[in-house]
């Protein structure tokens, strides 16, 4: 294990940070607006977390503060630079907030040692954002205060990463089951309609890939086996709804998706399901994976 790897790591391993992040979890349910709001926050009309692309633009204003005040020290007449440095480090603790308050959507769908970084990755942006505030009241230390405000927000950010790819938090988990199906050609026969028990939910599949599989009289509805946010097998959730609004929850995330088109519903899920088309032939069933929903 590499040292960079291993600093990055760390977090994920301190257990102390356990009641804080639980608390945490408490403050941000009850705080965050619920529905439609919570959707944005969570990016749901993109298909992805709004959280990344939203830490652009703080990072980004207050990368060019830094570079302004570097200009500053090497250029005639640099001082003049101060007055656009000063309103780029005031774009970044602006942005910060609604920045965060996605961050804080997301935290809720966490695992907890996911949690652990990310409050490390969050108290990072908070030293960061208070540099940048302070910056905006100091004299001849503001350029020092910004700068030492962006360093700081890089590494969060560099956390933050980390958090994403190395630990999977946020992106899509359930890709690639469309491929371990047969990349949409792929089609299966689940079983007799006879053995499905009426209105449970159970897992079955499609070449490789996991099928969640629901009995409603002599239709069966489908929809891949595993969550999009975190992996959770659906067949072990709860279903809500009736006819063309029937969905499930995942037991891990609580998100909720629609078995009509895999669209999510509810929770911390970003991206839709992807949908299983099936019928019924000599009383059994038929499933086909059609990938990913556009």
């Amino acid at each position: 294990m590499t040292l960079v790897r291993a600093l990055f790591d760390a977090p994920s391993r301190w257990t102390a940070l356990d009641p804080v992040a639980a608390r945490a979890q408490e403050l941000a349910d009850r705080l965050l607006p619920g529905g439609r709001v919570r959707g944005w926050l969570h990016g749901r009309p993109f298909g992805h977390p709004a959280h990344p692309a939203m830490a652009q633009l703080p990072i980004g204003t207050s990368v060019s503060a830094a570079l302004l005040d570097a200009a500053a020290l090497v250029l005639p007449g640099g001082r003049a630079l101060e007055a656009p440095a000063r309103g780029l480090a005031a774009v970044s603790v602006a942005s910060v907030v609604p920045t965060a308050l996605a961050g804080w959507a997301d935290y809720t769908g966490l695992h907890r040692d996911q949690q652990r970084t990310a409050l490390v990755h969050a108290s990072g942006n908070l030293v960061a954002a208070t540099l940048w505030s302070l910056s905006l009241v100091a004299g001849r230390r503001a350029p020092l205060l910004r700068t030492a405000g962006t360093a700081v927000a890089g590494a969060a950010g560099a956390l933050g990463g980390h958090l994403a790819y190395r630990w999977a938090a946020g992106p899509n988990h359930a890709e690639h089951l469309h491929h371990l199906a047969g990349d949409g050609q792929g089609s299966g026969d689940v079983g007799a309609l006879a053995e499905l028990p009426e209105g449970t939910p159970v897992q079955r599949r499609v070449g490789e890939a996991p099928v969640c599989a629901l009995r409603r009289g002599s239709e069966v509805l489908a929809l891949t086996g595993t969550c999009t946010n975190d992996g959770g097998p659906l067949h072990e959730g709860s279903v809500r709804g009736g006819g063309a609004q029937t969905a499930i929850t995942c037991p891990w995330c609580a998100s909720t998706f629609r078995f009509a088109d895999g669209a999510v519903l509810d929770g911390p899920a970003s991206s839709p399901q992807p949908t299983v088309r099936t019928r019924v032939r000599e009383g059994r069933v038929q499933a086909r994976v059609v990938g990913p929903p556009l």
